[in-house]
């Protein structure tokens, strides 16, 4: 098996390059990975990198001559798209390697310039209202409610869309204050993936990039308080979404291996023990899906069901005796050895999906960590029956409980706990 490398530098400004050879692909994924997002926010900025965002990425808004690279690519095949999380604001280009150096070009002009259009600002609030309107009418808020309710109104507990009335607020100085001060290169991940010549794509990265400068800053990390509560967003039909939520642990800890598998175990496929018991035995629900969640500040296991408004009760007091069922009687080898394949297929996978994988990489850099495969696999394969024991038992406690509901009313879930 071939060995996974990273090439890892960092030029004299802070921006870090990290590159990985795919010689195997016919295109090349690159990605600006900027160290901002919701977590740096509080309530009066709640949105503002999502805004930032728009903003920044938006084609028709550009200074001219870089329109008309930004155009050119386009028309010439390159896809793009960006996105904001709550640890980072990402733009990705995936090109064929002969566009490599037009494409560098282009990102290194659009991050250097730190330019904000005002028009841009105006069209993109009416765009920013619409997609938050849409956003807190549909059952894609119930994640961002989960963290809420771990979290409240402060850094991870935010929401990355914003709060309206800031959307609404927002303006030319306060978006480029922001971006002057977030956008530098030393909160910044060039990651690339392909089939890269390394030395000529650092020399290329360090003529286009070389411009850009900053004053140094000093940034503080941002401060999480878990205290687990209830988050309901109340609708008139019959069905409803539950996710509850049990304090876990963060992406550094070695825990999280075990925790991912814990929540395959309960309800990561058709074979799943909350499947199993709600869908197939007691016919609850027909959704029904256990998945971990882990940040650089903090993390959880959640398990998310669709059923009945009133079978709620039904539901939660069935998911609790799953739980109690298997912190009593553990895991059994054939089970473990079953969901650790699963897993294993699944980071696997990731080498067959450049985009997923230039995620990956970008997310990692953003927490100056690396992705390879083989050391995933390793480290689930690592964990042994005792390790998941161990951490339910420290998960699923009473008192570690938050719930968001998309559906229900908030004493509704109020009265299950």
């Amino acid at each position: 098996m071939a060995k996974e490398t990273i090439i890892h530098t960092v030029l004299s400004s802070g921006l870090q390059i990290k590159l990985k050879q795919q010689p195997h692909q016919r295109t090349v994924n690159l990605g600006l990975f900027i160290n901002h997002g919701t977590q740096d926010e509080d309530p009066r900025t709640s949105g503002a990198a999502h805004f930032i965002e728009h903003v920044v990425f938006n084609p028709n808004y550009l200074p001219d001559q870089l329109h008309e690279r930004l155009d050119s690519l386009l028309e010439a095949g390159v896809s793009y798209e960006a996105a904001t999380s709550k640890e980072y604001t990402r733009f990705m280009i995936t090109c064929l390697p002969r566009q490599v150096e037009q494409v560098l070009n282009v990102l290194s002009l659009l991050v250097s310039s730190r330019y904000v259009n005002a028009e841009a600002v105006d069209h993109e609030r009416q765009i920013i209202l619409h997609e938050h309107a849409a956003h807190f009418t549909s059952g894609a808020v119930l994640k961002e409610l989960l963290d809420h309710a771990f979290w409240g109104d402060r850094s991870l507990g935010l929401f990355v869309i914003g709060r309206k009335d800031n959307i609404t607020r927002f303006d030319t100085q306060e978006l480029e204050e922001r971006l002057h001060l977030h956008y530098v290169p030393e909160r910044t991940s060039l990651v690339a993936l392909g089939p890269i010549d390394v030395d000529a794509f650092v020399d290329l990265v360090d003529q286009y990039f070389d411009p850009w400068e900053s004053s140094p800053q000093n940034f503080h990390d941002p401060i999480v308080v878990t205290q687990p509560r209830i988050a309901a967003l109340s609708t008139s039909s019959a069905r409803a979404d539950l996710l509850l939520g049990y304090v876990g642990v963060a992406s550094e800890s070695s825990d999280r291996y075990a925790m991912d598998l814990l929540a395959d175990i309960l309800g990561g496929d058709l074979r799943s023990r909350l499947f199993l018991e709600l869908r197939e035995k007691q016919k609850l629900a027909y959704f029904i899906h256990a998945y971990p969640t882990t940040y650089a500040l903090g993390g959880y296991l959640a398990i998310r069901v669709n059923c009945n408004k009133d079978e709620i009760p039904a539901v939660y007091a069935a998911i609790q005796q799953e739980i109690a069922r298997l912190k009593s009687d553990g895991v059994n080898e054939a089970e473990l050895a079953r969901v650790k394949a699963s897993r294993i297929r699944a980071v696997l996978g990731i080498l067959e999906n450049s985009a997923q994988h230039l995620q990956i990489l970008g997310r990692r850099a953003v927490r100056n960590d690396d992705f390879f495969v083989d050391l995933e696999t390793r480290r689930i394969e690592m964990v042994q029956s005792h390790d998941i024991l161990r951490v339910a038992e420290e998960i699923f406690n009473p008192e570690n409980i938050a719930m968001a509901g998309f559906g229900p009313k908030d004493e509704e879930l109020l009265d299950l706990i």
